[in-house]
């Protein structure tokens, strides 16, 4: 075995103090870098296609929605074949979550240009972005899952989530003042601006995939990484897959956790889908002013992000959710202020406020997906095993499914109150329907998401515990020998007795028998 094969074992199994090099860190953000592909889809597509395609706002909202839940369908079998994949050749050649990668990466660069080809019929835009959004989940379930594979530290995990973050910003930032400098150069009103652009953030997105790709390790094959020793019966296999499905969102810290998260999901979802149609429609300012002021959000964002990843490791991830959200809460009431008042200089107020709602969407999102990488090990008390990618496709699907859903509601709601595609003005209806979605919708769910932050108990303090008594089982321990207080942790997070953890349940198998 060669010194780096060595290293990357030692580097994905090790405990405390085990470091990440500097390099793989980077590379791992480069997975978010590739998102400049995405960015351009959630800001300007739906844009694209109701202002120059001339394709009315409910066609679009409902292509969009049927082709993001038969992608979130697919997204747990996405994630139960990646886990599985150490049980054939092609896995143990390639890496079980690597593979999805050398099939993925190709095919989601061939299919995002055509979403941007001008001239096609309907079905073909839908077809297209269908199969985008088939090929999407599979790349993001994977990579959802290294997080918690390639090091065990909680320490070295917020770095790699901050590491994440600050790539997502850095490719919002590019995506921003790209398109800005092509609508400079091409003019705004302009199809062929759209075109160029998705043609160079196809390219880039690929080349930074590729450098994900050559940065990366994951967990080596061990007992935990292989979850079935026999061949099973599709019958069983597909049922296998549903129930592997229920039976995370059975674990209460999971569902806990979830309920929190998808508060911040969705109040970003809602926001990121009609951004734009605010920005030109509520605020009259330009397509121009879109870009610049997403890309200084951004570029602030990066700076936030370094108080954040300190907070994380000065208090938990809980708290920074609170501080993130309450910041995001005020933002809005200000916005909302500037909607109705549109004071002087207004392009200048609403770059502050981009700036400002970036402090509390880093905190909200930092913390979401810090809290995130602490799941698997809580289901592996509960399983024994290793099922990272269980998680990320069921994180993946009901994300994809309930964003999908609010988009139709939005664009069914911009319909009823006389929203028209093409046009430059909007009626004062579909207005204050604009400006009630994206300022006074976001603060009750920010604020639902605070009042969930007190239910989830999973912190800090707790996932040590729990990794240590994995720890502990992992060399042998008996489990007649826990301490109170670590059963007690155990049967907080997992929801279910201690006895019936470590494999004694049917978590992962329906049909298997439990030792009484």
């Amino acid at each position: 075995m060669s010194k780096e094969k060595k290293n990357t074992q030692y580097l994905s199994t090790g405990g405390e103090g085990v470091k990440i090099p500097l390099w793989r860190k980077i590379g791992f953000s480069a997975f978010q870098l590739s998102n400049v592909m995405i960015t351009l889809v959630t800001t300007w597509l739906m844009y694209y296609y109701t202002t120059f395609l001339k394709i009315p706002i409910v066609v679009v909202t409902l292509m969009f929605t049927s082709a993001k839940i038969i992608g979130a369908v697919l997204t747990p079998i996405y994630g139960y074949i990646s886990d599985r994949l150490y049980q054939t050749k092609f896995g143990r050649k390639h890496g079980r979550r690597k593979s999805m990668f050398l099939i993925g990466i190709p095919l989601k660069s061939l299919t995002y240009i055509f979403m941007w080809i001008p001239g096609m019929s309907q079905p073909l835009y839908f077809i297209f972005f269908l199969l985008y959004f088939l090929i999407t989940p599979m790349l993001s379930t994977s990579q959802l899952t290294l997080t918690s594979e390639m090091s065990e530290d909680s320490d070295q995990r917020a770095q790699l989530v901050g590491f994440n973050q600050a790539g997502a910003a850095t490719s919002g930032i590019f995506a921003s003042l790209f398109i800005a400098w092509i609508f400079k150069i091409c003019g705004q009103n302009n199809v062929n601006s759209f075109v160029i652009a998705a043609v160079v953030y196809d390219i880039v997105g690929t080349l930074m995939l590729i450098l994900f790709y050559n940065s990366v390790y994951e967990r080596p094959v061990d007992e935990s990484t292989v979850l079935e020793q026999n061949k099973i019966s599709l019958w069983k296999r597909l049922v296998n897959i549903f129930w592997n499905f229920i039976s995370a969102i059975r674990i209460k810290s999971y569902w806990t956790y979830l309920l929190m998260w998808q508060c911040e999901e969705l109040f970003r979802t809602i926001r990121g889908d009609i951004n734009t149609y605010f920005i030109i429609f509520v605020l009259l300012l330009s397509p121009t002013e879109v870009a610049v002021s997403t890309s200084v959000g951004y570029f602030f964002g990066i700076i936030f992000l370094v108080f954040f990843m300190w907070l994380q490791a000065k208090t938990n991830g809980m708290f920074s959710y609170r501080v993130g959200a309450w910041g995001a809460i005020v933002v809005f009431i200000g916005i909302f202020m500037l909607a109705v008042l549109k004071p002087a200089h207004l392009n200048m107020w609403w770059i502050i406020a981009m700036v400002a709602l970036n402090f509390g969407i880093t905190g909200v999102v930092n913390s979401s997906q810090y809290i995130f990488t602490f799941l698997p090990d809580v289901d592996e008390i509960v399983t024994a095993k290793r099922r990272e990618g269980e998680y990320a496709g069921v994180n993946t699907t009901i994300d994809t499914i309930l964003d999908s859903l609010f988009t139709l509601i939005i664009g069914i709601i911009l319909q009823m109150t006389g929203f028209k595609a093409g046009t430059k003005v909007q009626a004062p209806t579909t207005v204050n329907a604009l400006l009630i979605l994206y300022c006074i919708v976001p603060i009750v769910l920010l604020l639902l998401g605070i009042a969930f932050s007190y239910i989830c108990k999973l912190n800090v303090e707790n996932h040590k515990i729990i990794l240590q008594e994995i720890k502990r089982l992992r060399n042998g321990g008996a489990k007649k020998d826990v301490t109170p207080n670590t059963k007690a942790v155990v049967e907080n997070l997992t929801g279910m007795p201690y006895e019936r953890c470590w494999g004694n349940n049917k978590v992962m198998d329906i049909t298997r028998s439990i030792k009484k």
